[in-house]
């Protein structure tokens, strides 16, 4: 009797082990699904990240460039923020008048300048309409010179002579 009752705890205990190793099996399956689904997930994951890093890759250099150009604007911008901040504001005050006058007077001169050209454009044009009158007038005195050169008379000397006789 007492092997049997050995033999009913052994058996329970054996049982009992084996319902936990069942029940640890069970547990490290679920757990071992639960892991790959996960480690799929993160390999889909890791592809999604690798196309983003791409794309980044072709764009954040640019930006950074641009950001690095766009601080030092602002600094050259604040420099010159902070010294016009510093500066004598009557000093830049009456500069500015100065600016004011002296683009006033340009604009004054630009348009004296016009105005010469303008003239200077119509003398050339009446010089040019009195060249060509000229070379009219030429053309005219010479036809006039040839035609009272074959009209004029002759003088008696001119005669003499060519009569070969002496006046």
């Amino acid at each position: 009797m007492d092997n049997q009752l050995k033999n009913v705890k052994t058996h329970a205990r054996l049982l009992s082990k084996g319902m936990w190793y069942d029940w640890r099996m069970t547990l490290l399956a679920t757990l071992k699904d639960g892991l790959l689904k996960t480690a799929e997930g993160m390999i889909q994951d890791e592809e999604a990240l690798d196309r983003q890093q791409e794309l980044l890759d072709t764009v954040v250099p640019h930006l950074i460039q641009q950001s690095s150009t766009l601080e030092r604007e602002e600094q050259n911008l604040q420099a010159a923020a902070d010294e016009i901040a510093n500066c004598d504001q009557a000093e830049l005050g009456d500069a500015r008048q100065r600016l004011i006058t002296v683009d006033a007077d340009l604009e004054a001169k630009k348009q004296v300048l016009s105005d010469l050209r303008r003239q200077l454009e119509r003398r050339d044009a009446e010089i040019q309409a009195g060249n060509q009158k000229k070379q009219v007038w030429l053309e005219e005195i010479h036809v006039a010179e040839k035609i009272r050169q074959e009209c004029r008379g002759w003088s008696s000397s001119e005669i003499s002579i060519l009569k070969g006789t002496t006046p």
